[in-house]
């Protein structure tokens, strides 16, 4: 009696881990790959709508195309001569 109730255990453990290989198979040849395509298409979605934006966001201005422009700070106790000199910085050259 116990002999049969062992076997007919056993073929059922087998068989369910048939389907669960089986399965696992299925799901990784159709579903996964599916999965992915979703994934890199959302992805991709993303990083164009990045660059779209990074390109139409203001520049105050500041930024055109060929052109450089330089903020000086609004601070009223600087002189013109302070903001058109600086510095002298003596260098020596040094030879090896």
């Amino acid at each position: 009696m116990f002999e049969h109730a062992e076997m007919v255990g056993l073929i059922r453990t087998v068989l369910i881990l048939l389907l669960i290989y089986y399965g696992f198979k299925i799901f990784a040849r159709v579903v996964l790959p599916w999965l992915l395509k979703l994934f890199v298409k959302k992805v991709e979605r993303k990083i164009n709508n990045q660059m779209n934006n990074q390109y139409r966001q203001p520049n105050d201005g500041f930024e055109q195309a060929g052109n450089v422009y330089v903020k000086r700070p609004k601070s009223d106790s600087k002189t013109p001569k302070d903001l058109d000199g600086g510095e002298y910085v003596d260098f020596e050259e040094v030879e090896k």
